[in-house]
């Protein structure tokens, strides 16, 4: 049972990252303080002063004296300058260094006046750090989002991702340990640079600063594909983006509020998508916005009488880049029967009869040469062409197959002239994806793959599409299908692995990782993230089927390569503790476990391993009780924890508390001999010899001749009879 309420208790020190996250209500207390200051920068390093400060002049005395204020601690002035010395987490100092003071101020600044500022504002620091903290999680919370949108500078640009992870429990002590373990994996996503918030009911925010559309429409399927490799079963991301202003009257400019209330809109219809699904605000803001989602009737009810008789013809939609003259009245068709209309934005549509695939390219080609011939500036068209017939598409289809041949030629460059196939219904299904319509790409996808059916690059989408939908069984034989076709391809491996993970086919799944470790392309730009990702996934399925020598060989590499850089490869530290534990390097593995737990204080399986290291090797029996109970706590499913724990209890002479512990363990088939054991001493201390006796002899009933336990407890039932 749990014994104290699961909430963290209010931060009583201030840590490296809160400058960082509480960098403008900081500042501004600051300036609120010394009335005179213009400037305020945290600083860790004298060299960081050549970026805020522009005087050369004086720039060694000033580094200098922010030297001796790192040594001594103690607050420093000079000239119009201030230097405000913070201790953190680790022994730490930052500074904040603070200029325009007015130098009046600061020549008659006292050294007690200095201290007393400098510790008034540390508690205010920390006053605002315990405001701005959930208890729940330790994150951020929506009142410190709201000051952030409040005291953000006018203009800024801000981007909000919220981040639903649905919870499956039956429990209010389930659902928080559910959100416990997303603040965790969330955080090893994005690191510390992005900050991170939990608004209450399992909805988290990330705040990007200065960040664009672009990124949000790759990130936001990255995250979501990272979550469902992390098991979870519900995850739904929306995103909204703007100019931040302080009122609501600018009408280019949006107030926080305003984002926030987008970005919930956003996540509200990806809800509706399915399990794993992501949705940006801008897509729903204006549907027209790009020509997969605009209408075709206005297009399509001109050119419909033209083409209702004919068995055969081209459609070409020219396309001239922006800012180029109106290309309508050069254009000069030869072909009898061939048309031109005005469609939208200068584009213009040419219906040429009877001209196949193979007759409409230099025929397309004459028609811009002769059109760039007659204007004065260079101008780049592109053209998108869709034939009939063509695979299964019905006549009224071909106006959006010219569009979705412009997009696909907008990937090769300008003026690219590109034929609608296959491949272009790939790229709009990646565009259907990349908004987070995973239906819509499916069916981008499947037709693409009735014209081509072997098509590798369409196989894995498609199976990552299914997987999103948690059809597993029809993803997997996606990838199954793609490496058919190319035994090598890295993608289809690396995406059946994950499939049969999720399936519960762990032999598989290692299986099929192992084969895409064999194919990676080392230098493959499209790759990179599920490269880097590749090897974590290796290692711990290694771990969780005992090849622990395995595991450190493929994880310590990956782990001192991306620890700098990457927050995430602190999620290998449990399995580098299992498996040096597994391989008998305790030691190592004590130190691997403990570097775990401060990277998750919630891993209950570190928590469980390390107080059984600790019991085992006499580092104090209290402290690995401590650890074993923490872990039942935040996990009372697995009957091991149980096992170390009554272990623990058995250690500690809290025999009866350990028999009640033990009860959860002789249920369950593999800890029921070593429960048997545990029972059995529990008794031997007490001298309660026959119930001692009971226990010991069903151990040499059933234990093998020769185990550690078969000698125990025989030696245990020896004492006993000879007493």
């Amino acid at each position: 049972m749990i014994h104290h309420f699961p909430l963290f208790s209010a931060a009583h020190s201030l840590s490296h990252h809160d400058f960082h996250n509480f960098f403008l209500p900081f500042s501004r207390v600051i300036k609120e303080k010394i009335t005179t200051a213009t400037e305020v920068s945290f600083l860790e390093d004298a060299c960081q002063l050549d970026n805020v400060s522009d005087d050369v002049s004086r720039s060694s005395l000033l580094k200098e004296i922010f030297a001796q204020t790192l040594e001594t601690k103690v607050p420093a002035a000079y000239d119009n300058c201030l230097f405000f010395p913070f201790s953190i987490a680790d022994e730490q100092i930052i500074v904040a260094f603070v200029t325009g003071i007015d130098r009046l101020l600061v020549k008659k600044a006292g050294h007690d006046w200095l201290q007393e500022v400098r510790d008034t504002l540390q508690r205010e620091f920390l006053i605002l750090k315990q405001a701005g903290v959930d208890l729940q999680t330790g994150l951020l919370n929506g009142a410190h989002l709201n000051t952030l949108f409040d005291t953000s500078p006018e203009g800024e640009h801000v981007g909000l991702v919220l981040v639903e992870i649905y919870p499956k429990a039956r429990t209010a002590m389930e659902g928080m340990r559910h959100v416990r373990r997303s603040a965790t994996v969330l955080k090893s996503f994005a690191g510390e640079h992005i900050p991170l918030y939990h608004i209450g009911q399992s909805v988290f925010a990330f705040a990007c600063r200065n960040c664009n559309e672009d990124s949000a429409a790759r990130f936001g399927p990255l995250l979501v594909s990272f979550l469902k490799q992390e098991q979870f079963k519900r995850v739904h991301v929306g995103y909204s983006q703007g100019e931040l202003s302080q009122n609501s009257h600018n009408e280019t400019r949006k107030t926080g509020r305003q984002i926030l209330d987008e970005a919930w809109l956003a996540l509200q219809v990806a809800c509706k998508r399915g399990p794993f699904s992501f949705c940006t605000y801008r897509s729903l803001q204006n549907s027209q916005r790009h020509s997969l989602y605009a209408s075709t009737r206005d297009i399509l009810a001109r050119i419909q009488p033209f083409w209702q008789k004919l068995d055969q013809f081209s459609l070409v939609q020219l396309h001239p880049a922006k800012g180029s003259d109106n290309i309508f009245d050069k254009i000069t068709l030869d072909l009898v029967g061939s048309k031109k209309f005005k469609g939208k934005d200068r584009d213009v549509y040419i219906l040429l009869p009877n001209i196949d695939s193979r007759r409409v390219l230099p025929l397309v080609k004459k028609i811009i040469q002769s059109i760039t011939r007659d204007i004065k500036n260079n101008v780049n068209i592109a053209a998108g062409i869709a034939t009939f017939p063509f695979s299964d598409f019905k006549k009224p289809e071909l106006i959006l197959n010219c569009r979705k041949a412009l997009l696909h030629g907008a990937l090769l460059g300008e003026g690219t002239i590109t034929v609608f196939e296959a491949l272009s219904l790939n790229v709009s299904g990646d565009i259907f994806y990349g908004e987070g319509d995973i239906p819509k790409a499916v069916k981008e996808y499947r037709r693409g793959l009735l014209i081509q059916p072997n098509d590798v690059n369409l196989l894995n989408s498609l199976g990552v599409s299914y997987a999103m939908m948690n059809r597993h069984s029809m993803a997997n034989d996606c990838f199954i299908k793609a490496l058919t076709v190319k035994n090598d391809d890295f993608m289809s491996w690396y995406n059946l692995g994950l499939g049969r993970e999720l399936q519960g086919n762990i032999a598989g799944a290692v299986e099929s990782f192992e084969h895409a470790v064999k194919y990676h392309i080392e230098d493959e730009p499209d790759t990179a993230n599920v490269r880097k990702e590749l090897p974590l996934q290796l290692g711990k399925l290694y771990c969780q089927t005992g090849r622990y020598q395995e595991t450190l060989d493929i994880l310590l590499p990956w782990y001192y390569n991306t620890e700098k850089n990457d927050l995430g490869s602190g999620r290998a530290l449990r399995y580098l503790g299992e498996s040096c534990h597994g391989v008998g390097r305790v030691r190592e593995a004590m130190s691997w476990l403990q570097r775990a737990i401060r990277f998750d204080e919630f891993d209950a399986d570190a928590l469980s391993l390390l107080g059984e290291i600790y019991l085992d090797n006499n580092e104090g029996d209290q402290i690995a009780l401590k650890l074993c109970e923490k872990s039942v706590e935040l996990n009372p499913i697995p009957a091991l924890f149980h096992l170390r724990l009554a272990r623990a209890q058995v250690q500690c002479d809290y025999l009866e508390a350990a028999r009640e512990t033990l009860r959860h363990c002789l249920r369950n088939k593999e800890t029921k001999k070593a429960a048997g054991f545990q029972m059995g001493l529990t008794y031997w201390k007490q001298r309660q010899k026959k119930r001692a006796k009971h226990w010991f002899s069903k151990i040499l009933t059933h234990e093998e001749i020769g185990s550690n336990q078969h000698k125990q407890a025989s030696s245990y039932l020896l004492e006993l009879q000879t007493q």
